[in-house]
């Protein structure tokens, strides 16, 4: 069964205030896109142990505020692919 990311996939956004500023936190996409942003063409298990959050079942996005720099971790289930449809 395949598992998608609601984030990723843009089926659904995030509502988070910036705990240092009030400011709304944007979705900077996944972990190892924001560090690394040549990871994508490298294996996803080399990020087991090297990022926080990171499963098989679950999708680490980052979130950051624009205005003060102030960034988190997010991790969000990935779903079957056959509750979304």
């Amino acid at each position: 069964m395949v598992a998608v990311c609601v984030l990723c996939n843009r089926l659904y956004t995030l509502n988070y205030l910036c705990p240092r500023c009030g400011d709304v936190l944007a979705d900077q996409g996944l972990i190892q896109d924001f560090f690394d942003p040549y990871s994508s063409y490298e294996d996803q298990k080399i990020y087991e142990d090297g990022y926080q959050g990171y499963t098989e079942e679950c999708c680490t996005h980052v979130l950051a505020c624009g205005k003060c720099g102030w960034y988190e971790y997010k991790a969000l289930h990935r779903l079957p692919e056959d509750v979304i449809n």
